[in-house]
């Protein structure tokens, strides 16, 4: 009898578990013409939500890179570990900022806001590349012991087209840590 118990109560434990992960997956909301992605590897585990027509070219080596149908406008969201140093957002924002400048990048804003309900820094700049100049929307934060960096660019002249969907993108990004 007691075996039976504790079997009982172990299926009800992963019951409940399995019904409360599926129940926070769904809990989320996706617009018609988007797609739900969840990536995980080692430290990184996040969850969001894209357009259907783009094209994931995710991998556990590289990160998640996500392309708009046409290929030339490029997503992408990478975690850095900060291996322990206390870092602000201020002291890391600054220093890929300068790298940026020294890079050839025009900013054109840059401001708080929040990603995945954390604080985060937010920053439209321009880059020239060749003939063309690529427009990049940046979103910078720190969250536990990780850097976060979600970036998307395109050419500068294409760049409106994808911004209300990448805000929809930014806005259903959850960090499970």
């Amino acid at each position: 009898m007691k075996k039976f118990t504790l079997v009982f109560l172990v299926y009800i434990l992963v019951f409940n578990f399995c019904f409360v992960v599926n129940a926070q997956e769904q809990e989320q909301e996706i617009p018609e013409g988007f797609v739900f992605y969840h990536y995980q590897y080692a430290y990184f585990d996040i969850s969001l939500i894209y357009p259907e027509q783009w094209i994931n070219y995710s991998s556990q080596e590289r990160g998640i890179f996500i392309y708009t149908p046409d290929s030339k406008g490029t997503l992408t969201f990478r975690a850095t570990p900060l291996f322990g140093k206390e870092y602000t957002l201020t002291e890391l924002y600054s220093v890929n900022m300068d790298t940026l400048k020294e890079a050839g990048a025009v900013f054109l804003e840059s401001g708080p806001d929040k990603l995945s309900g954390y604080p985060a820094q937010r920053t439209l700049y321009t880059m020239k590349f060749g003939k063309d100049t690529l427009k990049f929307i940046r979103y910078d934060s720190i969250i536990g012991d990780l850097f976060y960096s979600f970036s998307f660019n395109n050419k500068e002249v294409e760049f409106e087209k994808y911004l209300k969907d990448i805000i929809i993108i930014v806005r259903s990004i959850k960090i499970n840590l």
